[in-house]
C-alpha cells in the first residue's frame, strides 16, 4: 500500500470513529448519583464508586402486597422506585423513610425511573405499564407533566442533550421510541419499529453526532439519529430482545432471548461477533462493561464474562437461581487491598454478590431472600435494590451504619 492510500485509510478511520464524550457522566455514573436504570446514557451500567468490602445490611425495608420489578435511582439523599401495584416511592437514602408517594389505580410501575440533572427542571420521570410517562418534582412529588404512549414501558427512560435543552428518550410497547422535551414532555420525535420496545434506549457520541440504540422484539438493533429520530441503520440479530445495549467505541453488546450474546459495529451496521449460549439459557439480563469485558447474567442460572475484542468467554460463575437482573460495575477492595472493578450481581433466588470482574472470584455476597428480577443501583457509599417480595434492601460499608 502506497504512503497515500494510507493515509486515506487512516483518515477515514478518524472520520467513522466516534470520540470520546466531553463529559465522563456519559459512560459512566459518578460516585455520588445512579441516575436511570443502567447509570449513564451508555447504558455501561458502571458507577466511578469505591467500596470497602465487606457491607453491611444498613437498612431494609418491607412493603406489603407488592413487588418491585425496576432499578432504583439516587441522587441528593433520596431514592426513588416504583411497585408493581401501582405506587412510586421516593424514600430517605439513609433510613428508607417515605418522603413522599404517588399512587394510581390504574397499573404499576416496571420501569426504572431517570432523574434529570438540569438545576431548573429537578424531575424524576418514570413510565408505566398502561403506558403513560409521568414528570414528578424531585422535592415534593408535585406532577409536571404526563406523555401518553399506548403501550406498556418497561424500560427506563434515557434523559439526555439536545440542540434546544435536555430530552428524555423513552420506548413504548407500542413498538414506538419517544423523544420527549425535558421541560414540559412535549414531543419532538417519534420513531416506530416492527415489534414491542422493552429496553432502555441506549446513546452513543460519535463524529456524526448521538446515536440511539433499540435491540427490538422485531429481531433487529436499531442505530436511530438522535436529533431528527430517523434511522441510519439496522443489523438483524437472529430473533428478539427485551435487554439494554451497552456502547463502547464503536460497538454496542447485549444478548438475546434465543441466547446469543452479540457485540455490533454500528459504524459498520454489523455483527462484530456473536456468542451462543447453551440451549435453552436465554439472556434477559443487560450487560454491564468492566475494562476489556461484558459481564452478564444468564437464565442458566450463572454469570459470564465475553472479551469485548473478540466474545471469548473469560469465566462462568454459577448462581443458585435464574439471573435477569443486570450487573453493575463498581470499584471494590477487601481490607486494605487497592480497589478493582468489581460486578454488583443478584439472582432469583434472593442472592446479592459482588464479584471481581476480572476473575469471578466471589468478594462478598448476602442471602435477602425472596428473588431479583431488576438489578441494583450504586452511589453514595451504597448498594440499594428492590425485591420481588416488596422489600428494598440498602447496603453500605460496615464502618458506615
Amino acid at each position: 500500500m502506497t504512503i497515500a492510500a494510507r493515509l486515506l485509510c487512516i483518515l477515514a478511520a478518524l472520520v467513522a470513529a466516534p470520540v470520546l464524550p466531553a463529559d465522563p457522566e456519559f459512560d459512566a455514573a459518578p460516585a455520588h448519583i445512579w441516575p436511570m436504570a443502567r447509570g449513564c446514557p451508555s447504558g455501561s451500567g458502571r458507577s466511578a464508586l469505591v467500596l470497602r468490602l465487606p457491607l453491611a445490611e444498613a437498612w431494609h425495608r418491607e412493603f406489603d402486597k407488592t413487588a418491585f420489578g425496576a432499578v432504583p435511582v439516587i441522587a441528593d439523599g433520596m431514592l426513588y422506585v416504583g411497585d408493581l401495584d401501582g405506587t412510586f416511592h421516593a424514600l430517605a437514602l439513609d433510613d428508607g423513610a417515605t418522603r413522599w408517594t404517588f399512587r394510581t389505580e390504574q397499573g404499576g410501575f416496571p420501569s426504572a425511573a431517570a432523574l434529570s440533572s438540569d438545576p431548573a427542571h429537578r424531575l424524576v420521570i418514570v413510565g408505566d405499564d398502561t403506558g403513560i410517562v409521568r414528570a414528578f418534582d424531585r422535592g415534593s412529588g408535585a406532577p409536571v407533566w404526563e406523555y401518553v404512549t399506548e403501550g406498556e414501558i418497561s424500560g427506563g427512560p434515557t434523559i439526555i442533550a439536545g440542540p434546544t435543552g435536555d430530552r428524555v428518550l423513552v420506548g413504548s410497547q407500542d413498538a414506538s421510541l419517544s423523544c420527549l422535551a425535558l421541560a414540559d414532555g412535549e414531543l419532538i420525535w417519534k420513531h416506530s419499529i416492527a415489534d414491542q420496545i422493552r429496553c432502555s434506549p441506549t446513546v452513543a457520541r460519535g463524529a456524526a453526532g448521538d446515536r440511539v440504540f433499540i435491540a427490538g422484539c422485531d429481531g433487529r438493533l436499531h442505530v436511530i439519529d438522535a436529533d431528527t429520530g430517523k434511522e441510519a441503520a439496522t443489523v438483524p440479530i437472529d430473533g428478539p430482545t427485551g435487554t439494554t445495549p451497552a456502547a463502547s467505541a464503536d460497538r454496542v453488546f447485549f444478548g438475546t432471548e434465543g441466547g446469543a450474546f452479540f457485540a455490533i459495529d454500528f459504524v459498520q451496521a454489523a455483527v462484530a461477533w456473536r456468542a451462543q449460549a447453551a440451549a435453552g439459557q436465554s439472556y434477559r439480563s443487560s450487560a454491564a462493561l468492566a475494562g476489556d469485558l461484558a459481564i452478564v447474567g444468564s437464565r442458566g442460572k450463572a454469570v459470564e464474562a465475553f472479551a469485548l475484542a473478540d466474545g471469548g468467554k473469560r469465566w462462568r460463575r454459577p448462581m443458585r437461581g435464574r439471573v435477569d437482573a443486570a450487573p453493575v460495575i463498581v470499584n471494590a477492595a477487601r481490607g486494605t487491598e487497592d480497589p478493582r472493578p468489581a460486578a454488583v450481581v443478584a439472582d432469583a433466588a434472593g442472592k446479592v454478590a459482588i464479584i471481581d470482574a476480572a476473575t469471578g472470584e466471589t468478594l462478598w455476597e448476602f442471602d435477602a431472600g425472596g428473588g431479583f428480577g431488576a438489578g441494583a443501583a450504586a452511589a453514595a457509599g451504597r448498594i440499594v435494590i428492590a425485591s420481588d417480595d416488596g422489600t428494598v434492601w440498602c447496603f453500605a460499608e460496615e464502618h458506615g451504619r
